[in-house]
């Protein structure tokens, strides 16, 4: 490529003319400018002498014997050395013709003969400093690809490489001589070449613009891979449409997300650990305190009901004490009982069906909500973490309905279909609902612990909720499902 003068330079102008009157005026006028001027005297020298030279400007006759201007204009602009280079025709031809002709081939600017001094010199300032400001743009942008941190790949639009930049050489192992001319797909592993292929004829075939990324398995010289995240899109240049490849090595960026999401998983399988030991704990206690202090309860009534059979009768004031004392155990058994249930509903050891419509029935009788549960598949047999993990969400569900929803209807269904390997829960209200997107930026603690839960059954849970439409809470949990926790137990 033409390296960019220095900005103190005289400008190098090259005049091609068979005429050499009209080359000697041309070269006096342009030094006087203070201009520096090389001077060719046909089409064939002049085209050696500009790809020799090369010039910052090309002053071009159009009429010449053997190769006339148009012909040396073509092969200036085909070649990557002399394409960006200015050309200005120079022709006595005064017809829309001739001048669309050299402006089709790539020329800047059209002169016609006889020359106006003043005009031919504004002309010829104009596309100098245009072609000045131009090189010193794309060496500024060549330094700024050339040093980038991410790896700066030009190729044609048959995918062989013209242009890379010293990240490329050092990311996949190659020096610059061996990339140039190389495919692209060179630099991928085999089976994903296919895929690249597809998706560089989609961007070439798309609008001009157009790009995409993606992430794919790269391939070193030495044989050695990294995953790299590739974007792909067209660039127009002198010599073209071409396709500009940005790839970046993100194998450590990988490595670090999965140690995340490992690390994530390990928080979620301890919280699933840690909540089926206290679901176990509730089992215990609610199993104690219904089994033994309810046994010593109604064993202390039925005393007190033998008491006030043998001494009631005799002292009416003694009788109404074990009628008081009575009620009070009464009450102390209705506690118990409250308190068993809250720590463990006797409706699950029935199943989950029967446990759920348990918990809708509970939740009708004490709010007044109208509640309906539809159970699609039938019974469900599940393993008691993954029926009591289901349960919490409902009952989750149903206590932030009571709380926040102001509804006045509530549908809970659970689908299971014999060929699908997952059940499908739905909650939904017809309450006020909420901002979702102002709910996940709070501390709504109860829809992260449903999330959570869900998660930790290896299952997803959805929230859609707008303010004034109600809102629906869907979860999908695998039936069979072993967090990792569990494979080592």
């Amino acid at each position: 490529m033409t390296p960019t003068p220095a900005s103190n330079a005289p400008a190098r102008i090259l005049v091609v003319d068979d005429t050499p009157e009209m080359v000697d005026w041309i070269r006096l006028m342009l030094q006087g400018a203070g201009h520096q001027v090389l001077t060719a005297y046909g089409g064939a020298e002049g085209l050696a002498l500009a790809q020799r030279e090369l010039p910052s400007l090309v002053l071009l006759d159009a009429m010449m014997p053997e190769v006339d201007g148009f012909e040396v204009c073509a092969r200036l602009k085909a070649d990557e050395a002399t394409r960006a280079i200015p050309v200005i025709f120079i022709s006595a031809l005064d017809d829309s013709e001739t001048e669309t002709r050299g402006l089709a081939l790539g020329a800047a600017d059209f002169v016609t003969k006889p020359i106006n001094l003043a005009v031919l010199l504004a002309r010829v300032q104009t596309h100098l400093a245009l072609y000045a400001q131009r090189r010193s743009l794309e060496g500024m942008f060549r330094d700024v690809i050339e040093f980038a941190p991410d790896a700066f790949i030009l190729s044609d639009r048959d995918g062989r490489i013209v242009q890379a930049n010293a990240r490329a050489q050092e990311l996949f192992g190659y020096s610059r001589a061996e990339l140039l001319g190389l495919a692209t797909e060179a630099l991928l592993v085999p089976d994903v070449r296919g895929q690249h292929q597809e998706r560089r004829a989609a961007v070439l075939g798309q609008a001009r613009g157009s790009s995409f990324g993606s992430q794919t398995r790269c391939l070193r010289k030495d044989g050695s891979e990294f995953a790299g995240e590739v974007s792909v899109g067209t660039l127009q240049t002198n010599r073209g449409e071409l396709l500009i490849a940005v790839v970046r090595d993100v194998t450590e960026r990988q490595q670090q997300e999965e140690m995340l999401r490992a690390s994530r998983q390990r928080l979620r399988d301890m919280a699933a650990q840690s909540e089926a030991m206290r679901e176990y704990e509730r089992k215990s206690i609610a199993r104690e305190v219904h089994d033994e202090l309810g046994q010593v309860l109604t064993a202390l009534r039925m005393d007190l009901t033998f008491l006030d059979m043998r001494y009631g009768a005799r002292q009416p004031e003694l009788q109404a004490k074990f009628q008081d004392m009575r009620g009070l155990v009464d009450r102390a058994i209705q506690g118990v009982r409250n308190v068993a249930t809250n720590l463990r509903p006797a409706a699950l050891d029935m199943g989950l069906v029967p446990a759920i419509e348990w918990l809708c029935g509970e939740f009708r009788r004490n709010t007044g909500i109208a509640c309906d549960f539809d159970a699609v598949g039938g019974s469900i047999d599940l393993p008691e973490d993954r029926a009591i993990g289901l349960f919490r969400i409902v009952q989750e569900s149903l206590t932030n309905v009571t709380r926040y929803a102001q509804a006045r209807q509530v549908q809970v269904s659970l689908h299971h279909q014999p060929d699908d390997d997952a059940l499908r829960l739905q909650v939904q209200d017809d309450g006020r609902g909420f901002d979702t997107t102002q709910a996940a930026r709070g501390k709504s603690f109860g829809l992260l612990g449903m999330q959570e839960r869900a998660m930790a059954l290896g299952g997803t849970l959805d929230v859609q909720s707008a303010p004034g439409q109600g809102t629906c809470i869907r979860a999908t949990i695998p039936l069979h499902y072993a967090s990792h926790w569990q494979e080592q137990a």
